[in-house]
C-alpha cells in the first residue's frame, strides 16, 4: 500500500496519541470508527516502522535516528522529535496498524510507559475488532454472516488476486422441511438444529476454511484445492458428516444436504458473483436431486435472459411488441376447421422472436400474468368482434393460468369484457392447465363453475404432461380434454404411448368429454388418432398458427379434399 491512515484518537497534554491503520483493513475500520481522518504517505510515516515491530518502538529524538532525520515530518512542520508506537495486532496475528504517541519535544519513555502503551494498544485493538464484528455475526449460529463474507472476500481478493479457489454453498436443512419443523417443534428447536449443523460444519473445516452463515439454513466457505476432483471429494466427505441425525426436541432429524460449487478467480469475480454462482449450482442440485452440482454457465445465461424478459414484458405490451396468432382446430372425421386457439407471440426488439414456451413460464412465476392476461383477452375479444362484424362466427379458445382464476372476481372481470363487446358467452372457450390448484372446492374451481354455468366452454390443456388427478374430471364442468404434445410425439416411437392415448380417448368418451390432440405433426399420428376416435386435431400437419386474416382464409376456403391432398403430400 502507498498510503497510511492516521486516526486522531485522544491527547496526553502536549504529546498526541494516534491510531494508524494500513492495508485493506484500513477502509474496513474507518467505516466502523467514524472519527475524523487524515492521511500520511506511508513513505514518510514513522508508524510504518512501528507496525513492523513485535513490541513497542521508542525513538526519543527523531533527528538523531538515521531512519528519520531527513523525514519531512521531522525537518518540516510539524517538526516531530519524539515517537513511541505499539503495533495493533489482530486475532489472526496480522499487524493492521499502530497506536502511537508523538511530540515536538525530545522525551524519555520508561518500561512502565511502554507497558501502558502496549496495554492501551490491546484495548484499542479489542474495541476495533468488537465494533468491526458488530452486525456481522449470524445471531442463531454465532458464525460470521453474509456481510462479513463480502468484506473478507474483498480483502482476500486484494491480497491474493488472480488465485483460483473453490466456493461452496451448503443447504443443510431445506426450507420446506425447516418450515415443517418450525410448525411442529417451534423456533427454538429449529434454531438449535441450525446452530448444531453450523458447529458440525466448522469442526469439519477447522484449519482448512472459514465458514459463513449466509442464509437461514445455508453456509458457505472458500478453499484452495488442487483440482475439481479434490473439492468434490471434500464436499462428499462433508455430506457424510452433515447427514448424520441431529436431535430436536427429543426427535432425531436427518439433515438434508445439497451443495452448489463454483470455481472463483480472486479479483476477477466479485463477492456478489460468487454467491450468485454458488446459488445457481445449489438450485441445480435441488432440481437434479443430487448431493451437489457445479455452477452452469448455460443455466446462468438462461436465468439472466429469463429475468430480462420479465423486466421487459410490460414495456413490450406498451410498445406493441406482442401480438396474437391463431391456430385452427379441425374435426377429425372430415378435417374441417371448427375453432381456433389464440396464441401470444412476442418479437423482442433485441432478442428477436421469443418462444411462448420460454416467456409464458416466466410470466407465470412472476406477477406478470395479471398484466398479460387482460391484454390477451382484450386483443382476442376485439378480434372476435371484427370477425363477427364481417359475418364470421367461430369458437375461440383463450388460455388462462391458475393465477388468473385465483381471485373471487375473475369471472366478473371476464364477463364484463364480453358484455362490453356484446359477445355471447358461448363464443369463447377457456383453456386451463391441470395442476394441484385445480379443485372444485377452490376459488379457481368456483370461478370455473360460474363460467360454465354462463355458457363458456372449459378445456383442460396439456392433459397427461405431468400432474394428473382424475378426481377433478368428475367434479368440474369440463367440456374438452386436450392431450399434451408429448403424448402425441411418442406415438410412432414408444409402444406404451399408443395405449395411453387410446385410454385417454376412451375415458373422455365415457365421461362425455370431447378430445383434442395438440401438436400433431405427421400423417401417421393423424391417421392413428382418427382411427381411434379422437374428436379434433390441432397441429402443424394441418396448419400452423396464422394471422387473423389468414385464419379467415382457412375457414372460408377449406374443404375435405384439399385437406386430404395436403396431408398426402406431407406424408
Amino acid at each position: 500500500m502507498d498510503r497510511i491512515t492516521a486516526l486522531a484518537a485522544f491527547a496526553f497534554g502536549a504529546p498526541v496519541a494516534f491510531v494508524s491503520i494500513v492495508g485493506e483493513d484500513k477502509q474496513r475500520f474507518i467505516s466502523r470508527i467514524g472519527l475524523p481522518v487524515a492521511e500520511t504517505d506511508i513513505r514518510v510515516s514513522v508508524c510504518a516502522h512501528a507496525i513492523a515491530c513485535n513490541e513497542v518502538m521508542v525513538v526519543p529524538d527523531l533527528r538523531q535516528d538515521p531512519r528519520f532525520q531527513r523525514n519531512p515530518l521531522v525537518v518540516a512542520p510539524p517538526h516531530l522529535r519524539f515517537y513511541a508506537g505499539a503495533p495493533l495486532v489482530a486475532k489472526n496475528g496480522v499487524a493492521i496498524g499502530a497506536m502511537c504517541i508523538m511530540d515536538t519535544q525530545v522525551r524519555e519513555f520508561s518500561e512502565s510507559d511502554c507497558a501502558q502503551l502496549s496495554t492501551l494498544a490491546q484495548l484499542v485493538m479489542a474495541q476495533l475488532e468488537l465494533r468491526n464484528m458488530s452486525g456481522r455475526l449470524e445471531p442463531v449460529s454465532g458464525i460470521p454472516n453474509r456481510h462479513q463474507f463480502h468484506i473478507d472476500y474483498a480483502g482476500l481478493a486484494q491480497r491474493r488476486g488472480g488465485q483460483r479457489v473453490f466456493a461452496v454453498l451448503l443447504d443443510v436443512f431445506d426450507i420446506p422441511r425447516a418450515n415443517e419443523a418450525g410448525q411442529a417443534l417451534g423456533m427454538r428447536p429449529l434454531e438449535a438444529l441450525i446452530r448444531r449443523a453450523g458447529v458440525r460444519l466448522k469442526l469439519a473445516l477447522e484449519g482448512l476454511a472459514d465458514v459463513y452463515h449466509v442464509g437461514v439454513t445455508r453456509f458457505a466457505f472458500m478453499v484452495a484445492l488442487p483440482s475439481a476432483k479434490d473439492i468434490e471429494g471434500l464436499v462428499d466427505e462433508l455430506r457424510q458428516r452433515m447427514s448424520r441425525p441431529l436431535m430436536a426436541a427429543a426427535v432425531p432429524m436427518s439433515p438434508r444436504f445439497h451443495a452448489g460449487i463454483c470455481a472463483v478467480t480472486l479479483g476477477e469475480d466479485t463477492s456478489d458473483d460468487v454467491i450468485r454462482k454458488m446459488l445457481i449450482g445449489l438450485h441445480e442440485s435441488f432440481e437434479a436431486r443430487k448431493a451437489f452440482a457445479w455452477y452452469s454457465e448455460q443455466r446462468d445465461h438462461d436465468m439472466r435472459r429469463a429475468y430480462r424478459l420479465a423486466a421487459d414484458a410490460e414495456r413490450g405490451l406498451r410498445k406493441d411488441e406482442f401480438h396474437l396468432e391463431y391456430q385452427p382446430r379441425y374435426r377429425a372425421s372430415d378435417l374441417q376447421p371448427v375453432s381456433a386457439e389464440a396464441l401470444l407471440r412476442w418479437t423482442h426488439p433485441r432478442l428477436g422472436p421469443v418462444s411462448p414456451g420460454e416467456f409464458i413460464p416466466i410470466f407465470e412465476r412472476t406477477a406478470l400474468m395479471a398484466t398479460v392476461t387482460p391484454w390477451v383477452l382484450d386483443a382476442a375479444l376485439d378480434q372476435m368482434v371484427a370477425w363477427r362484424d364481417a359475418g364470421h362466427h367461430m369458437l375461440l379458445s383463450v388460455n388462462l393460468s391458475g393465477a388468473d382464476l385465483s381471485s373471487e372476481d375473475a369471472w366478473i372481470r371476464i364477463r364484463s369484457k364480453l358484455e362490453a363487446r356484446l359477445l355471447p358467452f358461448d363464443s369463447i372457450e377457456i383453456e386451463i392447465t391441470e395442476g394441484e390448484w385445480l379443485r372444485a372446492d377452490s376459488v379457481a374451481g368456483r370461478q370455473i363453475q360460474a363460467m360454465a354455468d354462463a355458457g363458456i366452454k372449459v378445456a383442460i390443456d396439456d392433459f397427461g404432461s405431468g400432474y394428473s388427478n382424475f378426481g377433478y374430471l368428475s367434479d368440474l364442468p369440463i367440456d374438452t380434454i386436450k392431450m399434451d404434445k408429448t403424448l402425441i410425439d411418442n406415438l410412432e416411437s414408444d409402444p406404451k404411448a399408443k395405449p395411453k392415448v387410446v385410454a385417454i380417448i376412451n375415458l373422455a368418451r365415457e365421461l362425455g368429454y370431447h378430445t383434442v390432440a395438440e401438436g400433431v405433426e405427421t400423417a401417421a399420428q393423424l391417421q392413428f388418432l382418427r382411427e381411434h376416435g379422437c374428436d379434433q386435431i390441432q397441429g402443424y400437419v394441418l396448419s400452423r398458427a396464422v394471422s387473423a386474416e389468414a385464419l379467415l382464409e382457412v375457414f372460408t376456403s377449406h374443404d375435405a379434399e384439399q385437406a386430404e391432398s395436403k396431408l398426402h403430400i406431407r406424408s
